[in-house]
């Protein structure tokens, strides 16, 4: 059985009003703004997707420094995504003939086809945990603009 609805984020919950009257959880992380290293093990496809979605989440103040995962996640199904496609594109088709021990001829599928398709569903499902889809889009909220320290205190932050 599922779970049911993924929980509603605390800040949210608050800017809401908190409307179900449930505890909320004053010890939710908080991750600095800004996008994680990108890791060195990216092959050439997912490297360049990493650059292209942390450039327009990092804009749009949605990242976080703790979102690595579900980045790596995203830029690994699109790199297959891709590898698959070049393979099919390379092929000219999506399926093969194959004979049977009998003679009898028969098309069957190659195995891109299907790792192509749960490629896609994985990518389609991080970029909506991302909120760059047009349904998830409305339910991120951006990162608090950052506050100039003054004073001595400017010395003291990172």
């Amino acid at each position: 059985m599922g779970r049911g609805r993924k929980p509603t984020p605390t800040m949210l919950r608050v800017l809401q009003g908190n409307p179900g009257k449930r505890a909320l959880n004053h010890e939710e992380p908080v991750y600095g703004p800004g996008a994680p290293d990108k890791p060195k093990f990216l092959d050439d496809f997912a490297s360049e997707e990493w650059d292209r979605l942390t450039g327009m989440l990092v804009s749009a103040r949605v990242i976080t420094k703790g979102d690595g995962g579900i980045l790596i996640a995203c830029c690994d199904a699109y790199s297959q995504l891709r590898q698959c496609q070049e393979f099919l594109k390379e092929k000219g088709s999506l399926s093969y003939d194959a004979s049977s021990i009998n003679g009898g001829m028969s098309y069957k599928s190659y195995p891109e086809v299907g790792q192509r398709n749960m490629a896609g569903r994985q990518y389609q499902s991080a970029l909506s945990e991302l909120g760059l889809s047009q349904s998830s889009r409305s339910k991120v909220k951006t990162l608090p603009e950052p506050t100039n320290p003054k004073g001595s205190a400017r010395f003291f932050t990172s």
